[in-house]
């Protein structure tokens, strides 16, 4: 499943070491986003600083893509039936679909790669 994500918070962590500075900021996730019972469908990226021991947190709001494309269609219908007098639509010409196919065909390139970075560092898949 692909979501849709906009940025919506971020917040550094620094410590003495990387590995304190991460631990900082997965413990202000997990007390601050994981446990409100407000905040749902939220992604975390840690982000890691080269020259110093620290993180940032980026926070990120996401629509599932059913929903998103849910949504697409049920616009998309209303206005052809209210602009044209055929009531027919013709999905097989929808722009959103051609959109959808090729964040599909790169996703599944950055899945497969990122799958063999893991297997290099004596990762399964039965570790998930």
């Amino acid at each position: 499943m692909i979501n849709y994500c906009a940025e919506f918070g971020k917040k550094k962590f620094t410590a003495e070491t990387m590995k304190a500075a991460y631990m900082k900021a997965v413990k202000w996730v997990a007390t601050n986003v994981l446990s409100k019972d407000e905040l749902h469908n939220v992604l975390a990226e840690y982000d890691k600083d080269k020259q110093s021991p620290t993180v940032t947190v980026h926070l990120y709001t996401a629509l599932p893509e059913k929903e998103v494309k849910e949504q697409h269609c049920k616009c998309c219908e209303e206005m052809h039936h209210s602009f044209f007098i055929n009531e027919n639509n013709n999905c097989n010409i929808c722009a959103a679909a051609g959109f959808q196919n090729r964040l599909e065909q790169k996703m599944k390139i950055k899945q497969g790669y990122y799958k063999e970075v893991l297997k290099r560092c004596t990762y399964t898949e039965d570790d998930e």
